[in-house]
């Protein structure tokens, strides 16, 4: 067989695999459900972040108030409220709360926190001005999404 002949047979082989469509769905699916997955996962993952958000929002916002009506006077009174109100949302809630309770006669004499390696709670009286936060590092449902929302140093 000559250089051509071989060439032309190779060129028809080409030509009827290109021709095939047996697998375009597979390919088209293994392309876009790995991102559609990737999606739904962050979908979720989104939504119990939100919902966690709102969870300890409100118990922070009744704890909050015990402290403002001289009900919490102590830290543990404080953080049974939160973990009461929080329920399973938050495994062993009583080691795994983080919170920051501060108070001041003026409030521009506080700051947040925006990281907590220690708990610390200040209970003022009911005239006085408080600041409370609280924090929770939950793993990922999805933790390949920590590459993501890790914090970059």
């Amino acid at each position: 067989m000559t250089i051509p002949g071989v060439l032309r047979k190779g060129a028809g082989v080409l030509a009827r695999l290109l021709r095939r469509d047996d697998a375009v769905a597979a390919v088209e699916f293994a392309i876009l459900g790995s991102t559609f997955l990737m999606m739904v996962c962050m979908t979720l993952e989104l939504g119990l972040i939100l919902f966690t958000q709102s969870v300890m929002d409100n118990a922070l916002r009744d704890a909050a108030r015990l402290i403002q009506t001289n009900q919490a006077s102590s830290s543990s009174t404080f953080t049974t409220k939160v973990c009461g109100e929080v329920g399973n949302l938050i495994p062993s809630c009583s080691t795994n709360l983080k919170y920051y309770v501060q108070t001041a006669s003026l409030f521009s004499s506080m700051t947040a926190q925006t990281s907590f390696s220690s708990n610390a709670y200040t209970a003022g009286t009911s005239s006085a001005d408080m600041l409370a936060q609280i924090a929770y590092q939950r793993p990922t449902i999805t933790h390949w999404a920590t590459v993501f929302s890790a914090p970059t140093t």
